[in-house]
């Protein structure tokens, strides 16, 4: 995030302010060690990197305690350890120095603060889980802003680029980056944003970095505005809300998000990583938002949206010397219409092309997500299920359970016997389902009337694929199963015929659920609902002249989720059952 810092004589790097001169980072002294001089440099409360290391740490604290961040106290202390260590150790081998290490504190709090490992919950205040990931992203971090550099300054924001690639490589069954959206408006939400933004734009006034954070913001929103008026039907999904987010809603909630506020206002204005130069700064802010909303475009969950986010700013940075060069003429004219009307220069064509392929790109963008299929995450297994849906093109789901159920009624008024299907199914008793209490809190669609519907649909579907089995019917498996499930039950069908046996599947049940599930263990992710069911399962295995090989009684204990009823080819509804169609077996319940 920001920094401040500028190389004194001798090739120490310590913080400066240009305004006020090195004393501003912190005192100087001298100390020996092993016949060296070493120089001492201390923290000063003057440092701006030490005000937004004080807004950030206040943030934490907030989030440990009413924000509800699914991050430990552990995981903090180890990147801010992590971070400053490594810092100093460069500086006192490299510089022959002794510093307060306050970038290292620094990339390690930004680090903590929006980095996240799946399985990590709030509350578990000294977990180290997949603390080798948080130390990794520090690493890679910190080793860029050494590494990676040119004219003297380091290219990419430390934390930024570690991010970035943290995400893209080790993808969403590894990490997560913080949530767009934290808890739902109120008091404490009302506190967080007067600390974020307040201390957010007292710090850019500080650094002189106002007009790179309203450029970039203004832009933004403009550039979304654009974006969504062309593709209205573009929507994003993410845990914390119950339906996908299209169109206007998904703008507001982007343009008002917190986590995109601490992107603007501590990520963005890096002294070190942006131009010199108000105008190129504010023309710098402009290009991570056009960036931003490109790359947004193609997305569809939260994990992808928040990369592309910040990948802008990576994209951005590596651009950032030859804006500087592309402004030049610019800034030493002093702009302006007389600049471009004095002669026909390269810039003017250039950035007129480039303008107008960016405002044609940003609706083709973001139309490409509105044909992109529903977002999952993995399932325990690591594999990804196959849903053959739309984002934005399917009702909620208490929705289109109750048309599945109103489906499969006589229309109103008519009192003439309905068409019975070509089979009866008997379904074996089975108790009523139980709806945990926070399924009711995320989806308040659901009835009693929807409840019992999902309750006989699920068994019927287990009959139905049992059938299909004891059959060797492929075609028969198609009216129970669908995606991923559906290859669960005709694999097993396959094997069967394979095999040269007839399986018969008889079930008991004795408790079925309704439960909400965390996918792959903490996604950013809608939240699952899924139907646990517990019981017994009878196999009866016979060959092909019907001699019983062997009969198996086990427990039967699955989850599993529901989809839309089946359809044919040109889209017609088939049956009026919905259909199984993940496994959810394994799955950690939502809290």
């Amino acid at each position: 995030m920001a920094s401040s810092e500028a190389a004194p004589p001798q090739g120490l790097t310590v913080p400066v302010d240009s305004r006020r001169g090195p004393s501003r980072a912190g005192k100087r002294r001298a100390v020996r060690l092993g016949g060296r001089e070493y120089t001492v440099v201390l923290p000063s409360l003057r440092d701006p990197r030490m005000h937004v290391a004080g807004v950030l740490l206040t943030l934490q604290v907030l989030g440990q305690t009413v924000l509800g961040f699914r991050l430990s106290i552990a995981q903090i202390l180890i990147c801010l350890a992590t971070g400053a260590l490594f810092e100093f150790l460069v500086v006192f081998f490299k510089d022959h120095a002794i510093i307060w290490p306050a970038s290292g504190l620094l990339t390690g709090n930004s680090t903590a603060f929006i980095l996240r490992v799946p399985g990590t919950l709030h509350g578990q205040w000294w977990s180290t889980h997949g603390i080798e990931i948080f130390i990794g992203v520090v690493v890679l971090g910190m080793a860029t802003k050494y590494l990676i550099r040119w004219k003297g300054r380091h290219i990419f924001n430390p934390s930024n680029v570690a991010l970035v690639l943290a995400f893209v490589v080790l993808g969403v069954q590894h990490t997560e980056p913080l949530d767009l959206w934290w808890i739902p408006m109120g008091l404490w939400m009302a506190v967080t944003y007067v600390i974020l933004v307040g201390g957010g734009l007292l710090i850019a006034w500080e650094l002189k970095m106002l007009g790179l954070v309203f450029g970039f913001m203004i832009a933004f929103a403009a550039f979304l505005a654009i974006a969504f008026s062309q593709a209205p039907d573009h929507c994003m999904v993410a845990s914390w809300h119950a339906t996908p987010m299209c169109g206007r809603d998904l703008w507001q909630i982007l343009v008002t998000s917190p986590e995109v506020l601490i992107f603007a206002l501590f990520m963005i204005p890096d002294p070190r990583t942006v131009p010199d130069g108000q105008v190129a700064r504010v023309v710098f802010g402009i290009v991570v938002a056009m960036l931003a909303v490109l790359l947004i475009g193609p997305t569809t969950l939260e994990f992808w949206t928040k990369t592309a986010i910040l990948s802008s700013l990576v994209i951005a940075c590596a651009l950032r010397f030859a804006l500087v060069a592309f402004l030049a003429p610019f800034v030493a004219e002093g702009g302006g219409l007389r600049w471009m009307l004095g002669g026909f220069r390269w810039q003017v064509p250039a950035a007129l092309a480039v303008a107008l392929l960016c405002i044609g790109a940003l609706p083709v963008a973001a139309d490409i997500s509105t044909t992109s299929p529903t977002p999952f995450a993995e399932l325990p297994d690591g594999s990804t299920p196959k849903v053959t849906l739309l984002v934005g093109s399917g009702p909620a789901t208490g929705e289109w359970v109750a048309a599945a159920a109103k489906a499969g009624l006589p229309p109103p008024g008519n009192t003439a016997p309905a068409s019975a299907s070509a089979r009866v199914w008997l379904l074996p008793p089975y108790p009523t389902m139980t709806v945990s209490s926070n399924v009711h809190n995320f989806d308040q669609s659901l009835t009693s009337k929807t409840v019992n519907t999902m309750a006989h649909d699920i068994v019927l579907d287990l009959i139905i694929e049992a059938e299909a089995r004891r059959s060797h019917d492929l075609t028969l498996a198609q009216s129970g199963a669908q995606d991923d499930a559906l290859t669960e039950f005709t694999d097993v069908i396959k094997q069967d015929i394979t095999a040269k046996k007839f399986v018969q599947k008889t079930y008991t049940f004795d408790q079925l659920s309704l439960l909400l599930f965390l996918p792959k263990f903490a996604s950013q992710a809608p939240l699952l609902e899924g139907i646990s069911l517990h019981g017994t399962a009878t196999l009866t295995t016979r060959d092909a002249s019907g001699n019983v090989l062997s009969k198996t009684t086990s427990t039967y204990a699955k989850t599993w989720g529901l989809g839309y009823t089946q359809q044919d080819s040109n889209g017609n509804q088939i049956g009026t059952n919905q259909l199984i169609q993940t496994d959810y077996t394994g799955l950690t319940p939502a809290p």
